[in-house]
């Protein structure tokens, strides 16, 4: 198994709970997460910045569901000089929640630039590759920034030209792109499990065709993901059975029943 280093890491990802009003093909997230308790986020706050990360990224399943609000955790992050973030299936994200969170950055989906595949893969809201470019537009003429993430998998594995020429387009018209994130599909959580044979890619295959997008220098960076476990600048947190579990510990563990990093 690859040792992780948790020295060095730079942005702590906040599972605030499971619950997703969407039921995407590919979701990794699993059942047993539990609700985050404010008190809770400000603990984990707090390791965070104890370990002298510089970014945080609120998450979930879907963290415009929390029951609490989550403006405040946002505010409270910022008081304590963490860059924040809040990765979303969008859904929620009208420009009215975007003035209220007033977060540093959004991380929305995009998983191919063809409607009908991407609403193949992102079930649970009819025409969500429509609303996600209304989205990614409204970020774009307010100047807010956002960074864009893809799982990448047997499906949509040879559209990702279409996605790139689609985001330049965006960077064209003033976009402030971040990221591209290329998460290679993994066969994880409550969706991604059981769709293992209809979406795995090979190691290779998944590297190919990222190092084929990198040779392009595109203008915004653009991230290999093949196993988040295994990251060396991401640790993740959340709750189970009341208890804070923090990614980096739990994975270490050959016996671990969700570790992918042998």
């Amino acid at each position: 198994m690859q040792e992780i280093n948790i020295q060095h890491r730079r942005v702590g990802v906040i599972m605030l709970h499971g619950a997703c009003s969407m039921s995407c093909l590919f979701c990794i997230t699993e059942n047993t997460l539990s609700e985050m308790t404010p008190k809770q986020v400000e603990k984990v706050l707090e390791i965070v910045k104890g370990r002298e990360m510089e970014s945080v990224v609120f998450g979930g399943g879907e963290p415009l569901q929390w029951k609490y609000p989550l403006s405040h955790s946002i505010n409270l992050a910022k008081t304590m000089g963490l860059h924040t973030q809040v990765g979303t299936n969008g859904v929620g994200l009208t420009p009215n929640v975007i003035e209220n969170l007033n977060a540093d950055r959004y991380v929305l989906p995009l998983d191919s630039n063809n409607p009908q595949v991407h609403n193949y893969l992102r079930k649970g809201f009819r025409k969500h590759y429509d609303l996600i470019k209304q989205r990614l537009k409204y970020l774009t003429e307010k100047g807010i920034p956002f960074t864009v993430s893809t799982v990448v998998c047997k499906i949509n594995l040879d559209m990702l030209n279409e996605i790139t020429a689609f985001l330049l387009h965006l960077w064209e018209k003033g976009a402030k792109i971040h990221a591209w994130h290329l998460y290679r599909f993994l066969p994880l959580g409550r969706n991604g499990f059981k769709n293992a044979d209809m979406l795995n890619i090979s190691k290779n295959e998944y590297f190919d065709k990222i190092e084929e997008i990198k040779k392009r220098d595109l203008p915004f960076f653009v991230y290999r993901r093949p196993n988040m476990q295994l990251s060396k600048e991401v640790d993740f947190f959340w709750v189970e059975e009341d208890h804070i579990k923090i990614g980096s510990e739990v994975w270490r563990e050959k016996n671990s029943p969700f570790c992918l990093c042998k």
